[in-house]
């Protein structure tokens, strides 16, 4: 009869062992944001050992300190961000010694570091640690606390853990590889445009070397004088924009502040001016704003995201035509348009406008404007979206192109 309960308990526990392996391989195979993933790896843990709190530190393999970045279970915002040094605590031992380390009685083990619990609030009783190991690489530690039947751990909470553990410095590793490729093609091909600009570079630099040396002569009046000043300002503030869209593209990630904003006021701001400095590009400027309630967003984000379409409508009209910023929304979504008068974008190149580095042939750009617009939109979970027509798809109509952004 032993041997019947004993062979029952044994084939659960291979069962169980299985599930979580499929489980957590599932959300590998599925998931590919590894801050999503690695929460679910822990849920899984958790739920597998019938602990009441979990938390993976990552080892910064610059300084090889470990860095609490993920845990959930009770006073899991005040863990997080903790960082401790290799050998501290349970988790820096774990990550010193590479071996899984069980604690029955934290108040009896002198390698457990009582400072988390003072700082989060939470009271540790027991825990399971086991390293996040790659190839002999620590990549992590993962830790589970307090077994929730108020049991101790045991041989088989350390398998299960284990064996996530070892799915899971696939995930973290497969992250790194992939981060890697993206930054690697992200930085190639910034070289590859860095030397493209270099030539774009060379007339407005020669331009305000001129008018900067222009400038020197006393015999130059005054209204001369500002106009110079003007031209070498403009030359500047171009090419500071230039320089931050290369800075935003290379870091590849664009933070966003949100708060509050009365769309109205902010763009009554941000076009001021803008009719008069477009009337002297033979540009006419209207506004058709019929939608100016309070919306969440990055001010700063959308204004250089909706500058950049700007930018791009000014372009495409050289000999001048009509630019119209436009809004219009409901309670859940509101839209902004900038649509332009200029001859369409080409058949050739609609389908990678928002691709990186696409000039449209156009000098003073780094072609980066509607990619990093593109990113900002989406990042507020909106869209960028366009309509174009050239003089041979224009039937009678007049030509141009609409951008548009919709943010909910």
């Amino acid at each position: 009869m032993a041997d019947n309960v004993e062979g029952a308990t044994k084939e659960a526990l291979l069962d169980l062992q299985i599930q979580t392996f499929y489980q957590v391989n599932r959300f590998i195979s599925s998931i590919h944001d590894m801050d999503q993933l690695l929460i679910l790896i822990m849920q899984e843990s958790e739920s597998a050992v019938s602990a009441e709190a979990s938390c993976i530190a990552i080892r910064d393999p610059e300084d090889g300190r470990l860095h609490i970045e993920f845990a959930i279970g009770e006073a899991s915002e005040d863990v997080r961000h903790i960082t401790l040094a290799m050998g501290q605590g349970v988790l820096g031992t774990v990550a010193a010694t590479g071996k899984t380390l069980r604690v029955d009685d934290v108040t009896l083990d002198s390698r457990f570091d009582s400072s988390v619990d003072q700082i989060s609030g939470f009271v540790t009783r027991s825990l399971l640690a086991t390293p996040i190991q790659w190839r002999g690489e620590l990549l992590g530690v993962l830790e589970v606390v307090n077994k929730r039947d108020g049991a101790h751990f045991n041989e088989n909470d350390e398998r299960l853990l284990e064996i996530v553990a070892n799915q899971a410095a696939i995930a973290v590793e497969n992250s790194r590889l992939v981060e890697g490729m993206v930054r690697s093609e992200r930085l190639s091909a910034i070289g590859n445009m860095a030397a493209s600009l270099m030539n774009d570079f060379k007339s407005p630099l020669t331009d305000i070397r001129g008018f900067a040396q222009l400038l020197a002569n006393p015999e130059i009046d005054t209204e001369r004088r500002k106009w110079l000043c003007d031209m070498i300002l403009d030359d500047i503030d171009r090419y500071l924009g230039m320089a931050q869209e290369l800075l935003d593209y290379s870091k590849g990630v664009i933070s966003l502040n949100f708060k509050v904003v009365q769309l109205g006021s902010w763009l009554d701001r941000l076009t001021d001016g803008m009719g008069d400095d477009l009337g002297e590009a033979n540009i006419r400027f209207s506004k058709n704003l019929n939608f100016v309630r309070d919306v969440i967003m990055d001010e700063a984000r959308v204004r250089r995201a909706v500058l950049n379409l700007v930018a791009n409508a000014v372009n495409a009209m050289p000999e001048g035509g009509e630019l119209t910023i436009a809004t219009d929304g409901t309670e859940g979504r509101w839209r902004l348009s900038v649509a332009d008068t200029g001859p369409g974008i080409p058949l050739d190149l609609r389908s990678r406008i928002f691709e990186p580095f696409v000039r449209l042939g156009r000098e003073y750009e780094t072609g980066l404007g509607l990619a990093i617009a593109k990113e900002v939109v989406e990042g507020h979970g909106g869209s960028l979206s366009f309509e174009t027509r050239t003089s041979g798809e224009a039937d009678g109509r007049e030509s141009g192109t609409i951008f548009q952004i919709e943010i909910p």
